[in-house]
């Protein structure tokens, strides 16, 4: 039975140039009828099987190089006194791609894991992309498989080479940055933004009662502390105390608080986060790989030393505004 690149156990750059020498030996042996095509190319397959019987699953290219070096040209083959066509040593672009996809193919559905998965998840990246309004869905299953070829590799000992990395970091970088923002960055701001809308919504419904007016309905006056405070000049409410203490007008206060509380609110998730970290930097290298493979706890325990400082600092600050606030 012929054996294929496949069964022999190639890496896909290695299955394309066997693929490639042995198409430039049929074409050598175009118009030659006294020998069979495919006979050679069976002989090739058994000689270069025999040859890599010892060598270490899945055959680099370099390895299988040495082989052919020592099998010597495609033109070899040819009868004595015969000689090819000066074309036959050059393939086409069209038969080298179609090398290339079968040897693809090879890999995907009868390779090793450690090449099948990774060509599989950046097949479904890659397909994600032109279908885009579907590429999250399509971003998980690839980050999926990614990983597992992550993991594959790892258990088989092999080092991911520049071709592994290429085919598996896409997903995994967007979805470990996404997360790692998300995390860092987005909470913090969300839980800065929250805090806005209860402080607005306090403010507002105390200076409508210091008017005099009835209580407001909660649906009605988000948004509308400027308004009001612009109405009723002379009302002044717990957050005009607060933000006396700010230099500026009266617009500049506001984005001077709103800066003072986010350093505060960040601070705190942070540190939370470092020292979280630092008890687990295993989880994190593994979390947000490949952006934290060197991560180590001591790293996340310096940082959240820095955010207890700035808390402590920040509320210090805090306790003097709410003092001159006269609120304590």
């Amino acid at each position: 039975m012929t054996q294929t690149p496949a069964d022999i156990g190639l890496t896909p750059d290695a299955e394309a140039r066997l693929e490639g020498y042995l198409h430039q030996v049929r074409a050598a042996l175009v118009g030659v009828p006294d020998v069979s095509p495919d006979e050679i190319e069976a002989d090739i397959r058994e000689h270069v099987e025999n040859e890599l019987r010892t060598a270490v699953r899945p055959v680099a290219l370099f390895v299988l190089e040495s082989v052919l070096n020592r099998l010597g040209p495609p033109t070899q083959w040819l009868p004595a006194g015969r000689t090819s066509s000066p074309l036959a040593e050059v393939p086409s672009l069209g038969r080298y791609l179609r090398a290339r996809l079968r040897g693809i193919g090879n890999a995907l559905w009868r390779g090793p894991e450690d090449w099948r998965l990774p060509y599989l998840s950046f097949g479904v990246f890659a397909f994600g992309v032109l279908a885009f309004p579907l590429f999250p869905l399509f971003l998980i299953v690839s980050y999926l498989l990614a990983r597992a070829g992550v993991a594959v590799a790892k258990e088989k000992g092999i080092e991911l080479g520049v071709a592994r990395k290429w085919l598996l970091y896409p997903p995994t970088l967007i979805v470990s940055l996404v997360l790692f923002l998300t995390l860092v960055v987005a909470v913090p701001i969300g839980m800065t933004r929250v805090g806005f809308l209860v402080v607005d919504d306090a403010d507002t419904q105390e200076r409508w009662e210091l008017a005099g007016r009835p209580r407001m309905q909660s649906s009605s006056h988000f948004g509308r502390a400027r308004e009001l405070r612009a109405k009723f000049p002379r009302v002044e409410t717990t957050l005009d105390k607060l933000l006396a203490d700010f230099p500026g007008s009266e617009s500049t206060r506001e984005v001077t608080a709103g800066v003072f509380v986010g350093v505060g609110v960040v601070a705190f998730w942070w540190a939370i986060l470092g020292f979280i970290a630092g008890m687990m930097p295993r989880a994190i290298r593994a979390t947000f790989y490949p952006l934290c493979q060197r991560f180590e706890g001591r790293f996340a325990h310096r940082a959240g030393l820095v955010c207890l400082l700035v808390i402590a600092i920040w509320c210090g600050l805090a306790y003097r505004i709410i003092t001159d606030a006269g609120l304590l």
